[in-house]
């Protein structure tokens, strides 16, 4: 089971736009791989990504709208 989370974060990308990394709630996570993303650019895109924090490996799952960044989900891996 995941958490429902909601909540904002800010996202870092790399020299050509790819997402590489996060910081939520005081904490960065590096994105090892983008597993699916889904959605279309007008409504908002989501990614489901593999990452890894300060507890470990987790799979989180990333919505973007524009320039907003939010964490919806997080599953362990």
């Amino acid at each position: 089971m995941g958490k429902l989370l909601n909540e904002p974060i800010r996202a870092e990308h790399d020299t050509v736009g790819r997402l590489t990394a996060y910081e939520w709630r005081g904490t960065r996570y590096a994105v090892n791989e983008v597993l699916k993303t889904y959605g279309t650019a007008p409504e908002g895109r989501v990614y489901r990504v593999r990452v890894t924090g300060a507890e470990g490996v987790a799979v989180a799952e990333l919505g973007r709208d524009e320039d907003r960044w939010r964490i919806r989900h997080v599953f362990s891996a």
